[in-house]
């Protein structure tokens, strides 16, 4: 290599199941390498027509080197060339602007099979190092799910770190996943974390050391849908609460997120009346969202997925909650898709 060329550009592979708490890690993980001195780009892959997690994230977006958002799709299949084309601009950059690493955070339908090649594309040879693969999983997911679902089994098998989540709403399950996984890759070190905090001790999720490959074919979730209302309004609180726990026959939910506001509640101490909504592991939780300074509030939208969904049911059912104000007209923007 030139010693006049550039250092190839350090990244970090952040995968794991739907609702695990990937986006709370990448917010951790973002303050860290920006504190640091890092240039950090981000690249976000959502299985939906919008991107959530962009609203959630978009408090960095000063001091990103970059940030690319990629939906309708999965970076592991239909949007590779994208990721391919994203990575190469940004590892072609000159100058000070150029990102020194990039965090990519992957769909919870996404198999990490199809991207621990990346290096490999003629675009990146040279000018790209996948140098981690973080895979996390909630402590809440069923114990069994390790042997029955393959591409949980494929993202915990090519981590180099395994993040053990939401480990202080029950330590005790928390511990069971720890040694199931354990058990079933003895090599692989894991970390138990609260609120996307790893302990001070735990290891540099830079600095792991990538597994070869499973030698199984990757799993496709062409079965997966999605539904994605946009709103105008807001919407009733409590018939969404009663939604989700009484859901429209058919299929099975895998998660929910969303930007809302909610009918009749009053603006949160931040100022604003968005509010980021997640349901994963069968909990709904409601956070304030922080308005961006000098810039619009993030559009209402709530995006489900899931196994077999009935999605027009589900599109009637969330668009009879929005309640607009007297006189106004209800107008609701609907998409819905599947993985390719």
């Amino acid at each position: 290599m030139d010693d006049r060329a550039p250092r190839p550009v350090e990244a970090l592979l952040v995968t794991g199941p739907l609702g695990a708490g990937k986006t709370t890690l990448v917010n951790r993980l973002l303050h860290r390498e920006i504190d640091a001195g890092h240039r950090v780009a981000l690249l976000i892959n959502e299985f939906g027509a919008v991107s959530v997690d962009d609203a959630l994230l978009k408090s960095h977006r000063p001091e990103l080197a970059g940030i690319e958002n990629l939906v309708n799709g999965c970076v592991c299949c239909s949007l590779r060339s994208e990721v391919v084309a994203t990575l190469a601009c940004w590892c072609g950059m000159e100058g000070p602007g150029r990102p020194d690493r990039i965090l990519i955070e992957t769909t919870g339908l996404a198999d990490p099979t199809d991207l621990v090649d990346l290096a490999d594309e003629p675009g990146l040879a040279g000018r790209f190092q996948l140098t981690g693969c973080l895979t996390v999983v909630s402590a809440l997911t069923p114990l069994e799910h390790l042997e029955r679902r393959p591409l949980l089994r494929h993202q915990v098998a090519l981590a180099s770190l395994v993040h053990i989540s939401k480990a202080d709403v029950d330590p005790s399950l928390a511990m069971a996943w720890e040694s199931q996984v354990r058990r079933a890759f003895p090599d692989h070190p894991i970390v138990r974390t609260r609120q996307g905090l790893a302990p001070e001790q735990a290891p540099d999720p830079w600095l792991g050391h990538l597994p070869g490959p499973t030698g199984e074919a990757p799993v496709a979730f062409a079965e997966a849908r999605s539904a994605t209302v946009r709103f105008d309004h807001p919407i009733d609180p409590e018939g969404l609460e009663a939604l989700f726990q009484r859901p429209p026959a058919g299929g099975e939910l895998l998660r929910a997120k969303g930007v809302m506001a909610f009918a009749g509640w009053p603006s949160h101490t931040g100022g604003g009346d968005r509010w980021a909504l997640q349901l994963a592991d069968g909990r709904l939780e409601v956070m304030p969202l922080p308005s961006p300074p000098h810039s619009e509030p993030p559009p209402l939208a709530l995006v489900v997925i899931g196994m077999g969904l009935d999605l027009k049911a589900w599109r009637r059912a969330l668009r009879a909650l929005e309640r607009p104000p007297a006189g106004a007209r209800r107008k609701v923007v609907l998409g819905g898709q599947g993985c390719a």
